[in-house]
C-alpha cells in the first residue's frame, strides 16, 4: 500500500475518524487494526513475522525486568538478538549466499537455488525490536506493561515500512498520552496535513520526474561520458533524497494526525560541509542506531585514535550491509566508512586548523563542494547492478579528460534545476523559510494548497515504489 496511493488516504481517513470517535484502549486497537490491515495488504504471511518479532520482544523485555543474574540476563538479550537477525538474515541475505554458492559451484542457467521474498519493512522493525531489548537490558528503559501498546509500537502502520526507525523510550510513552487524552488533535491537524502534503510533492514531483533521467544512464552504463555520469549520479542523490525523506515526512504527517511526534530523520544534508556533517543530517534515525547499539560498544572514542577510527570504518560497512545484501552495498559502507576515518584523520593534523584558515571566506563553500562532489561519487556504488556497472560508471567520472567535452543541452538543464534545488536547501538551512510559512496560517494554506494542485498537475500518473521498500 504506497503512501501516494487513495487506498492509503482512505486508511488514514477511517483510522482518524475512528480515533475521534474513540476512547482509551479502543484508540491503540483501532490503530492496531489499521498497521495490520496495512501490512496485510502486502502479503498476510509477513504479519506472522512481524508477530514473532513483536511477541519475542515483549517477553524478553518482561523478563529481563525480573531476571537480575547477569547470566540470564544475557542470554535473554541473546535470544531476542539471535530470533531478530535470524528472521532478518534468512529474508534479506539467503539470495545472495545461493548466488554465491551458486558461483562457487560454476552453476549456470536452470533458474536460481532459492528465492526468498524480502518482506518490506522488515530491516526496520526488527532494529526498532531490539533497540527496545537492549535499552532495557541496560536499564534505560522499564518493559512495557501492555502488549497492545507494544505491539503498536512495533507495527505503527506510517513508519513500519521505512521508519523513522523509533525507540521505546520515545513512542510508548506517547501511546500512553493517546490513551488518556480526550480530544485526539487539537494542535497537530495542520502541521501534520501540511507535511503530508511537502511530501508528496517531493515525491512525484521531484524524485519520481529524476527517476527516468537516472535509469537513462544506468540501463546503459557503457554508453556514459563524463557529463553524463556526473548529472546521473547528481540526480540520483536529490532522486533518493526527496523520495526517502518524502516517505519520511509522510509518515511524520500521518502520525502527528494522531498526536504522535515521530524523529526527523533527515536535516538538508545537501548543506553539509563535511563528510561527517552529512551523515549527522542524512538517515538520522538509522545513524544514531548505529551509534549507540554498534559504536558504542565497540568501544566508540574511548579507546585510542586508531580503535576510533577502526570503530568508525566497521560500523559504516555494517551499515552498508544493512542496506542490502550484495558487494556492492558493502563497498558503498566501505568507501563512506573511509570518507568518514579521512575526515576525523585529517581534522586532528596540527596544521589542519590553519591550513583551512588559509581560505578565509571561501572555506565553507569549498567544503561543501568537495563534500557534494565526495558523497556525489559514492552514488554510483550505491545505485548500481553490480561492481562492473559501478567500475564502469566511476572510471568515467574520474577522467579529467571528459570534462573537456562541454555537456549536451538536456544535462545542462538538469544540472541547472539540481543547482535550484541547492541554492533552496541553503536558503532553507540560512532562514528556515518553511518554519516561517508554517507559523503563517493563511501563507502555509495557499502554499501548500499550491503544492498539492502541482502534485497533481505535474506529478507523474505512475508513481515509483519509495526505494527504500528494497531495504
Amino acid at each position: 500500500m504506497q503512501f501516494t496511493s487513495l487506498t492509503y488516504a482512505l486508511l488514514l481517513g477511517i483510522t482518524l475518524l475512528a480515533c475521534v470517535r474513540l476512547r482509551g484502549e479502543k484508540r491503540v486497537l483501532a490503530l492496531i487494526a489499521a498497521s495490520l490491515t496495512f501490512y496485510g495488504a502486502y502479503r498476510i504471511m509477513f504479519l506472522g513475522l512481524l508477530g514473532i518479532s513483536a511477541a519475542v520482544d515483549f517477553l524478553v523485555g518482561r523478563a529481563l525486568g525480573q531476571e537480575q543474574r547477569p547470566g540470564h540476563r544475557r542470554g535473554l538479550l541473546g535470544l531476542s538478538v539471535v530470533v531478530n537477525l535470524g528472521i532478518l538474515g534468512y529474508f534479506k541475505y539467503t539470495n545472495f549466499f545461493a548466488d554465491v554458492v551458486r558461483t562457487g559451484l560454476g552453476l549456470s542457467g536452470g533458474g536460481e537455488l532459492i528465492n526468498v521474498i524480502l518482506p518490506p519493512g522488515i530491516s526496520f522493525y526488527t532494529f526498532q525490536t531490539m533497540s527496545y531489548t537492549i535499552d532495557v537490558y541496560r536499564g534505560r528503559l522499564e518493559p512495557a506493561q501492555s502488549f497492545s501498546r507494544f505491539l503498536l509500537y512495533v507495527s505503527f502502520f506510517p513508519q513500519l515500512i521505512a521508519g523513522p526507525i523509533e525507540r521505546a523510550g520515545r513512542l510508548l510513552p506517547q501511546f500512553d498520552r493517546l490513551v488518556e487524552r480526550g480530544r485526539l488533535f487539537t494542535v497537530g491537524l495542520m502541521p501534520g496535513l501540511q507535511l503530508i502534503l511537502w511530501g508528496l510533492f517531493k515525491k512525484v514531483v521531484i524524485a519520481d520526474h529524476l527517476s527516468s533521467v537516472v535509469e537513462s544512464v544506468y540501463d546503459s552504463p557503457t554508453q556514459a561520458d563524463f557529463w553524463s555520469a556526473w548529472v546521473a549520479s547528481y540526480a540520483f542523490g536529490v532522486q533518493i533524497y526527496c523520495d526517502f525523506s518524502a516517505y519520511s515526512e509522510i509518515a511524520r504527517g500521518s502520525a502527528l494526525l494522531f498526536g504522535v511526534r515521530l524523529v526527523r530523520n533527515f536535516d538538508l544534508p545537501f548543506v553539509s560541509r563535511s563528510p561527517t556533517d552529512f551523515w549527522r543530517r542524512w538517515h538520522i534515525s538509522l545513524s544514531a542506531w548505529f551509534r549507540d547499539y554498534v559504536y558504542i560498544p565497540l568501544g566508540g572514542n574511548r579507546l585510542g585514535p586508531y580503535r576510533t577510527l577502526a570503530n568508525v570504518f566497521v560500523t559504516m560497512l555494517l551499515s552498508g550491509l544493512w542496506h542490502g545484501a550484495g558487494s556492492t552495498f558493502v563497498l558503498w559502507g566501505a568507501y563512506q566508512g573511509l570518507l568518514l576515518i579521512s575526515h576525523t584523520a585529517l581534522s586532528r593534523l596540527p596544521n589542519w586548523q590553519s591550513l583551512m584558515a588559509r581560505f578565509g571566506a571561501l572555506r565553507k563553500p569549498v567544503c561543501w563542494f568537495a563534500t557534494w562532489q565526495l558523497i556525489s561519487l559514492g552514488w554510483p556504488i550505491f545505485r548500481a547492478r553490480d561492481l562492473e556497472q559501478t567500475g564502469s560508471l566511476i572510471s568515467v567520472m574520474l577522467n579529467p579528460l571528459g570534462a573537456l567535452t562541454p555537456p549536451n543541452l538536456p544535462e545542462t538543464g538538469i544540472l541547472g534545476w539540481i543547482a535550484l534545488f541547492l541554492a533552496a536547501s541553503i536558503l532553507e538551512e540560512r532562514y528556515r523559510l518553511l518554519g516561517a510559512i508554517s507559523r503563517n496560517r493563511s501563507l502555509a494554506i495557499s502554499v501548500y494548497i499550491a503544492l498539492a494542485v502541482i502534485s497533481l498537475t505535474l506529478g507523474v500518473q505512475e508513481t515509483q515504489r519509495f526505494i527504500y521498500f528494497q531495504f
